[in-house]
């Protein structure tokens, strides 16, 4: 009995979770920085093991670039796979045309955290950890929206395949 009482509010919590949409989008956004923040590590320090990559016309890509260019590409993977399968699920948009919009908005929001945050430190004098803080939860929120709305958009099967 005790234990039933006990686990009761435990139950109730993952519930609620799993019923709030914007819990389980910035959970999955969490995921994929996780991911994301891994890879970079590992491809900077044990892949390229800090060594830049020299390109024809003595052009030089910075092992930091490298290691960035790949890390985002598998926590934007990972964010698309989660977000679509556990937050938007009922959307009756085609695989490819969910992931193609998905990255447009994902451009857009990497633009915009860029520019949010510059602005920020620059004009208004908040340091930079702050920063990166505050543009990120703004932008996150516009990030949700633009999914539900445009990458995931629920609405007439037939109208969807149409576009």
């Amino acid at each position: 009995m005790i234990k039933r009482i006990l686990n009761q509010p435990l139950k109730a919590t993952i519930i609620e979770f799993y019923h709030n949409k914007v819990l389980r989008y910035f959970f999955a956004a969490g995921f994929a920085t996780v991911v994301d923040v891994f890879i970079y590590f590992v491809m900077l320090h044990f892949v390229l093991k800090k060594q830049d990559f020299a390109l024809a016309a003595g052009y030089v890509v910075g092992a930091p670039s490298i290691s960035l260019i790949v890390s985002y590409s598998c926590g934007l993977v990972t964010n698309f796979t989660i977000t679509k399968y556990f937050v938007f699920a009922e959307s009756e948009l085609r695989g490819r045309t969910q992931f193609g919009r998905f990255v447009l908005v994902a451009a857009i929001v990497l633009a915009a955290n860029y520019f949010f945050m510059n602005f920020l430190i620059k004009v208004v004098g908040i340091f930079p950890t702050p920063s990166r803080a505050i543009s990120a939860l703004s932008i996150g929120v516009f990030s949700f929206l633009a999914h539900k709305v445009f990458s995931f958009k629920v609405g007439n099967k037939n109208q969807l395949e149409e576009n």
